[in-house]
């Protein structure tokens, strides 16, 4: 963490962030975590072979443990059956109950004179913060801009 920036300092304007951008992030995402699990696959591969497949093999095809494991899947999927049909009733009551309701407390607009003197900032200033489509600001430990860089790249 940079040593000037205010740990307490949270931006949160999720509702700027565009639907194609959002669809975008869930995807990359969704990419690295496969690819990460991927990558686990020597690691895996490494420990079968360590806990000895060989006995493996001979417990299920030559002992006849295949009965076993039958059994074993059975109980597995009775449980996993249990478990999906508590979450869902689980996420199915907290929709009943939030479903439709925002429970945050609104916060009253904010004029534009008023947050660039806040800030220390003219109003021309602040104008192309907000206008730019890229900005750069340094904030001091007191909450208080020290230097700004914006750049319209939609002018290039």
């Amino acid at each position: 963490m940079h040593p000037h920036v205010d740990s307490d300092l949270y931006i949160d304007a999720s509702h700027m962030v565009t639907d194609r951008r959002r669809i975008s992030d869930t995807l990359m995402t969704a990419v690295m975590w496969v690819i990460y699990s991927y990558l686990w696959a020597p690691f895996v591969s490494l420990l079968a072979w360590l806990l000895g497949i060989e006995f493996a093999y001979d417990v299920m095809v030559r002992a006849g443990g295949a009965k076993g494991l039958v059994d074993v899947l059975i109980f597995y999927s009775i449980v996993l059956v249990c478990i999906i049909i508590v979450v869902t009733a689980w996420s199915a009551i907290n929709r009943h109950r939030f479903a439709g309701r925002d429970r945050r407390q609104s916060v009253a607009n904010v004029p534009d004179e008023q947050i660039a003197e806040h800030f220390s900032l003219s109003l021309e200033v602040f104008n192309k913060i907000r206008s730019a489509r890229v900005s750069n600001v340094s904030i001091s430990p007191g909450a208080m801009i020290e230097q700004v860089r914006a750049v319209d790249i939609t002018k290039e």
